[in-house]
């Protein structure tokens, strides 16, 4: 049990964090499965499900029942499948890559998220996962209501943030699952490198590689992008435009990864390659990325490069 309390502390500031420290705080709430996830890979079932009703139930009493069942439904199930990858018994049942076993912890937090969400909705008639629009559009309507064409360029934008939802539901989950996983599996390799219960290896970054069916999703959307009238069909514009933000998201992911190949590749030294990470982190390079991207889903690009000691 000398591990249970930390896990139990640990968690709780990160709540709390989340909760009373705006931007900052935004990254513990996110990163609150992890001391679950590091428990259950070193410890027993027993003491990681203790520590969960203890979690579960200080928020509860101490803080509002809502967290709770945020808790519950929001981090729990992501710890629990990270756990569930990590064991050794599963492991040689399923043969699962470091990659795909990210995917299942992603579609995993994207299900019951997506519970979470109807459940707090029926009871509140509120979207927990957005901003109050109303709000954003009486501040933006004070800020910028003397300029017409603004306003209502930006009116537009707030609109559009509901329908939204799934795209930015899938990033953060995703983002999420990939934090802590990567995060768990470097803290239990090694701080505990006794234990039997690791996740599977992710490759090195500068070697991932998305399958070709997401760039063909990306040019089918780009199709019906052409034939769809906002006006007639508002659910196949939804779709389309949630499609493309998603797939738009992973190419920026690949085409990072061949920029990196290609730094290993000229053996760069490490501050010329932080400085180029910086560099296109910058708005206007992100299309140029997305191209790189595209280009190595389309065509596989790192296979028509070549560099001494490259893989």
């Amino acid at each position: 049990m000398k591990r249970v309390i930390p896990c139990v502390v640990i968690t709780l500031a990160m709540i709390f964090a989340g909760s009373f420290l705006p931007g900052i705080g935004f990254l513990g709430l996110m990163l609150a499965p992890l001391p679950l996830s590091v428990l259950g890979c070193i410890d027993s079932r027993k003491n990681t499900s203790a520590a969960e009703l203890m979690i579960e139930a200080t928020l509860f009493l101490a803080y509002s029942p809502s967290m709770a069942v945020y808790f519950l439904l929001g981090c729990a199930p992501l710890s629990a499948m990270i756990f569930l990858l990590s064991q050794e018994s599963f492991r040689e049942v399923r043969k699962l890559t470091g990659g795909e076993s990210v995917v299942l912890c992603t579609g995993a937090s994207v299900i019951f998220k997506t519970i979470l969400l109807g459940a707090f909705w029926f009871f509140t008639g509120k979207n927990m996962f957005l901003p109050d629009v109303r709000g954003m559009e009486q501040l933006m309507s004070e800020l910028y209501g003397n300029q017409p064409e603004l306003w209502e360029s930006l009116r537009r934008a707030i609109s559009l943030l509901p329908h939204l939802l799934p795209s930015m539901l899938l990033i953060y989950a995703g983002i999420e699952s990939f934090l802590n996983y990567t995060l768990c599996l470097a803290i239990t390799r090694k701080y505990f490198p006794k234990s039997k219960n690791f996740p599977p290896e992710l490759p090195e970054f500068k070697l991932w590689k998305f399958p070709v069916s997401l760039f063909l999703a990306s040019v089918a959307g780009f199709v019906m992008s052409w034939f769809i009238d906002v006006e007639t069909w508002l659910a196949g514009t939804i779709f389309v435009i949630n499609l493309q933000i998603v797939v738009n998201v992973v190419m920026f992911v690949q085409g990072l990864s061949v920029a990196f190949w290609i730094m290993d590749g000229f053996k760069l030294k490490k501050g010329a390659k932080i400085l180029i990470c910086l560099i296109l982190t910058v708005p206007f390079f992100w299309p140029w990325v997305i191209v790189v991207g595209m280009c190595e889903m389309s065509i596989n690009l790192r296979n028509r490069l070549r560099f001494k000691g490259s893989q």
